[in-house]
């Protein structure tokens, strides 16, 4: 048997042990064949981050062998594979932190001359951190208060935690709930989070964190969260859990999954492909927590509700037109008005108050912790939204299958808040009116009616079956021109308030 061959048979082996679940095997075989980087990322999963260290190591990748030494509490180790790539002061932080080497620390800053804001930042926390340990106390604390300003400009989560470090050691809890809401601003909203615990639990709302309310007891489900690059190819598979209730609906219940609350940056940079000026500027939104469903609301469930009495309007019980009566299917051909006496009668049938969400949530919903043109990435596929994909591309993939109707709710892979559907298949309506751009857009995460045209032009998300993936992504807004109209790619999903339930 040839090399090539005996090659691929193992590492065939391999992922198949990986699929097994047998990860100890499979690193064996990665090793024996010297894939080393699939054997760090196997140790990773079985969290033996000293192997994991020393495969990085062998294929030279010494930023990840840094990070793996530091899990497995081996600093000088980690300091070392920084140094072998230059970065002299991410090794200078792990002798001053937690080494304390501080005439070693010293003697290193005093040769380094900073090429960047960044490298300039990093000292100033470095000698905060070397007077913090040597009892300058006061100098550290006035030093550390300076590199505010400077932390929200750079916005990079490990200067953060080197910030909140220096402030624990300093025992200064007003210094740590000033780091941390000044993350927040900075959309670090995942740089710390024992930290984040304890800044609630110590000093409560002066955190500046959203509150996260008490919910009931809610059932969980686990999911696939997928990642794809430029050209479309998967590049991480995370498996994640989210929380949701169920509203009876004669069996077709409607699943409401909790919406942490947080902190997001709201709109598209400029130098996103086919953004405009309607979705900008970019600016921090802090949404308080909700519940958001599922999948958009299915033609069964509008049924359902659209047999209620009436509150306001009548509705059509079967509008759907040509997709007519596909119970798993979202409900289309549905106006504005009528989503908004669907949520009405919902509302007095469950005495919860459910409503169309704002675009703050919607956005917020739809990113889930991202800041690419699509939750999986920087685009998307037909395997993974269902657009016009045969027409469009939107980076690097190749065409792909347009259906040219709708599909059945769920049909592909959800986001990392375990929501389907939230790029294509059917335009969702928004609460707010449309507003040109996000000028004076509040900040808190509520429809926005002041200066809107209330009467004429609602907004919608998400794109549909018929769009280009351009109109699919996660900042695009699009202004519809009444809210009485019906068209076969609009439908919508609903919210409710934590502490409704």
């Amino acid at each position: 048997m040839s090399t090539k061959k005996s090659y691929q048979l193992l590492q065939k082996a391999a992922f198949c042990y990986v699929e097994a679940g047998w990860l100890a095997e499979a690193c064996r075989v990665w090793e024996q064949i010297g894939d080393y980087h699939q054997a760090a990322l196997t140790y990773e999963q079985m969290s033996n981050w000293a192997k994991a260290a020393h495969c990085y190591q062998l294929t030279q990748n010494w930023s990840n062998a840094a990070r793996c030494y530091l899990m497995c509490e081996q600093p000088q180790a980690a300091a070392d594979c920084w140094q072998k790539v230059g970065e002299t002061l991410k090794a200078a932080w792990i002798w001053a932190d937690n080494l304390q080497q501080i005439y070693l620390t010293q003697s290193q800053l005093s040769n380094f001359i900073p090429q960047t804001e960044t490298e300039a930042l990093e000292i100033q926390l470095i000698i905060a951190r070397c007077e913090a340990s040597s009892g300058k106390k006061a100098e550290s604390a006035k030093r550390l208060k300076e590199q505010l300003e400077p932390l929200l400009k750079q916005g990079q989560k490990h200067l953060y935690e080197w910030a909140l470090t220096i402030a624990k050691v300093l025992t200064r809890p007003d210094l740590t709930a000033v780091i941390y809401a000044t993350a927040y601003r900075g959309n670090m909203l995942n740089a710390c989070q024992e930290w984040e615990q304890w800044a609630i639990s110590t000093l409560g709302d002066a955190t500046g964190i959203p509150k996260q309310e008490v919910v009931a007891e809610l059932a969980t489900y686990e999911f696939e969260v997928i990642t794809v690059n430029r050209i479309g190819e998967i590049i991480e598979r995370v498996w994640q859990q989210a929380r949701y209730f169920s509203e009876p609906l004669r069996n077709n219940d409607l699943e409401m999954v909790y919406i942490p609350g947080g902190t997001f940056i709201m709109g598209s940079p400029e130098k996103e492909i086919y953004s405009d000026d309607s979705q900008r500027p970019q600016h921090h939104v802090t949404v308080q927590p909700f519940y958001m469903s599922k999948y958009q609301v299915t033609q069964a469930q509008w049924r359902v509700i659209a047999n209620l009495p009436k509150i306001e309007r009548d509705l059509n019980p079967d509008p759907s037109g040509y997709f007519y009566n596909q119970a798993t299917y979202p409900v289309e051909y549905v106006s504005w008005d009528e989503a908004v006496e669907f949520c009405a009668r919902l509302s007095k049938a469950t005495k919860k108050e459910y409503r169309l969400p704002s675009e703050a949530e919607w956005e917020y919903a739809c990113r889930a912790g991202t800041t690419t043109p699509f939750h999986y990435g920087q685009t998307i596929t037909s395997n993974l939204a269902n657009y016009a994909a045969a027409s469009y591309t939107y980076a690097e993939e190749a065409a792909g299958e347009y259906r040219r109707r709708t599909t059945p709710v769920g049909s592909f892979p959800p986001n990392s808040f375990g929501l389907y559907d939230m790029h294509g298949n059917v335009y969702e309506w928004c609460a707010d009116p449309w507003h040109d751009s996000y000028e004076g857009a509040p900040k808190d995460g509520r429809v926005w009616l002041e200066n809107g045209n209330d009467n004429y032009t609602p907004v919608l998300r998400g794109g549909s079956w018929l769009n280009s993936s351009g109109n699919c992504r996660s900042g695009y807004r699009y202004k519809h021109s009444r809210r009485d109209l019906i068209y076969s790619h609009i439908g919508f999903r609903v919210c409710c308030m934590v502490g409704m339930t």
